[in-house]
């Protein structure tokens, strides 16, 4: 029997997203599997993001003073802000989801992308994809394509 452990949605928030991750969440459902939403941005959009999040995390209220926070919630705060809107409670707690956020790099988002399937060992990447007409395909191509 095929098993999937984890499962890796890529989005960029779009309405193709959105359709990938409903089916990425039957699919966790179906399996018991953990899923992984992941938004790929440019690197200054993602240094952006981060610093943003940093900031909000010091400047809180707190009736102590924050020490500095640890780099990797940083990220995972900024990586929930990003994606959490798109599962329901229900849907998070069914799937045991997980978001991510990675900066593009200069191979853009299709390297990300297959460089975190790899690294996380995902059994399946669901994509949506847009339709793009002959002219864009040809200027842009497609991230779905080229992962």
């Amino acid at each position: 029997m095929f098993a999937l452990k984890r499962i890796l949605v890529p989005t960029n928030l779009g309405e193709p997203s959105r359709a990938a991750i409903r089916y990425g969440v039957a699919f966790a459902r179906q399996f018991g599997a953990r899923l992984i939403l992941l938004h790929v941005l440019p690197a200054k959009d993602f240094d952006a993001a981060i610093e943003t999040e940093r900031v909000m995390e010091t400047l809180l209220p707190d009736e102590q003073p924050a020490p500095e926070p640890d780099p990797r919630d940083v990220v995972r705060n900024a990586a929930y802000e990003e994606l959490g809107r798109l599962l329901t409670p229900q849907e998070e707690r069914d799937t045991q989801a997980e978001y991510l956020l990675r900066p593009a790099g200069s191979a853009g988002s299709g390297d990300a992308i297959v460089a975190c399937a790899r690294e996380l060992t995902v059994e399946l990447v669901v994509m949506g994809k847009h339709r793009l007409g002959f002219v864009e395909h040809l200027m842009a191509g497609s991230v779905t394509e080229k992962g």
